[in-house]
């Protein structure tokens, strides 16, 4: 059986009859006779809040891609929940959420909604790594050939400095990620998922539970490309980052390449190719462990690492109103309107120690992934966590175990370093000691 269902109107009226709060969803908490008829001269009774929510997610769905009528097996609205989520992500939800820095995605991927102030000057814009020309050359191609993206090409210095970044906060952009030349020798992003909503970037923890997902669902190569990016960040930003714009530019989150690199590589076919793939993710996790979460000011004298994010001032992605409940007495104290305060402390017209301090362990609480939790707020910055140095020890691990099993017991980094494997669980049991004392 097939039910043709004319989209809009079946939409309307079943928003109508069932969506009795007007939220645009079809809940428990609607009051409707949850009996809905559907069907011309043979008519069909889809009865129930799952079944009615399921109706009106698929003929949302038929909107979105523009078809007038929805040929709909009713079965499909009474399908397991548990299939029908893994179902829709495999089939929908992955591409939806994919997204690309070229020509073709930056219509895309340009947007952001995140930050406060009217005077946020939110054109199209992307910045480039001074390290990668041939990106800075590719962009500016886009800006000219394609005039109606309005997109503004901005050049990083080589040194990304706090006070640069400070600098950026009015003037928000994507930041370039890995491009690839095709078959026909044309340039491309490679592509990669973001969490979605208000969060439209390429996120640094985020993106390890999404390649999970990504490789059990036989999408290899999105969850490879996205590795990819993050070797890309490291060697051309210093870090992976916790997103890929502007304000990012200055904090990680927490590291998980080495395992997203081995999840990958189990899933790639055996071969030289393969081994040589994981020897660059290797390579470059070192560079991360020693440049940037064993280095100051992440390392501590404990000889343990912390959160730190090297910014300045109020982190600019927040939505208006988030700092309020800090910002309030302070706003008081000088008399002062409490969003005219915000924005004169957003700006840097107004300095006041104690905020600065508190943004340090705001930003440290952010890079950690565990914003916004009350047991790190104020603190994040003093506290060598137990995640991120068991993270780090996973690290010493995973490249201990690569460099045995895949190199044949030696890895020699650019820097003509030879690794091996006794000297990576060494530092993994220091950590663990320390960790433990």
């Amino acid at each position: 059986m097939r039910l043709h269902l004319p989209v809009e109107d079946t939409f309307r009226r079943l928003l109508a009859q069932e969506d009795t709060d007007g939220d645009r969803q079809i809940t428990v908490k609607d009051t409707g006779p949850k009996r809905f008829v559907v069907g011309g001269e043979t008519p069909y009774v889809v009865e129930g809040t799952y079944a009615l929510s399921n109706l009106l997610q698929e003929l949302a769905l038929a909107r979105e891609a523009g078809r007038d009528t929805l040929v709909l097996d009713p079965a499909r609205l009474y399908e397991n929940p548990v299939h029908r989520i893994s179902r829709m992500i495999r089939e929908l939800f992955w591409d939806g959420l994919t997204r690309t820095v070229d020509a073709e995605g930056l219509a895309r991927t340009a947007i952001d909604t995140k930050g406060e102030g009217a005077d946020l000057d939110r054109r199209a814009r992307v910045y480039v790594p001074a390290t990668d020309p041939v990106a800075q050359d590719y962009f500016a191609g886009v800006a000219r050939e394609r005039p109606a993206l309005g997109l503004e090409v901005i050049t990083l210095p080589e040194q990304i400095t706090p006070a640069y970044v400070l600098g950026l906060n009015d003037r928000p952009g994507i930041l370039s990620l890995k491009l690839v030349r095709g078959d026909d020798g044309r340039l491309r992003g490679l592509p990669f998922v973001v969490p979605g909503g208000r969060f439209n970037e390429l996120y640094g923890w985020d993106s390890y539970f999404e390649a999970l997902g990504l490789l059990h669902d036989g999408r290899v190569d999105l969850a490879q490309a996205m590795v990819e990016h993050f070797l890309y960040e490291i060697t051309h930003y210093g870090q992976i980052l916790n997103a890929n714009r502007s304000y990012y530019l200055t904090r990680s989150q927490p590291p998980f390449l080495t395992a997203m690199g081995w999840a990958v590589y189990e899933h790639l076919p055996a071969g030289p190719a393969r081994d040589a793939w994981l020897r660059d993710v290797m390579t470059t996790a070192i560079r991360e462990y020693e440049t940037v979460w064993t280095a100051p000011p992440k390392l501590t004298e404990t000889g343990l690492s912390r959160y730190y994010g090297r910014g300045i001032g109020m982190p600019p992605e927040t939505e208006e109103g988030h700092f309020d409940a800090v910002l309030r007495p302070y706003a008081e104290a000088a008399g002062m309107d409490l969003r005219a305060f915000a924005r004169a402390v957003r700006r840097r017209e107004i300095v006041v120690p104690e905020l600065d301090a508190y943004f340090v362990h705001d930003r440290a609480l952010r890079e950690s992934g565990h914003d916004n939790s009350y047991r790190l707020e104020g603190r994040a910055a003093h506290l060598c966590t137990v995640d991120l140095n068991a993270l780090l020890y996973r690290y010493e691990i995973d490249l201990a175990r690569a460099i045995e099993e895949v190199f044949g017991g030696r890895l020699v980094t650019p820097d003509g370093r030879t690794h091996t494997p006794d000297a990576w669980r060494a530092r993994a049991a220091a950590r663990r000691e320390r960790i433990n004392a």
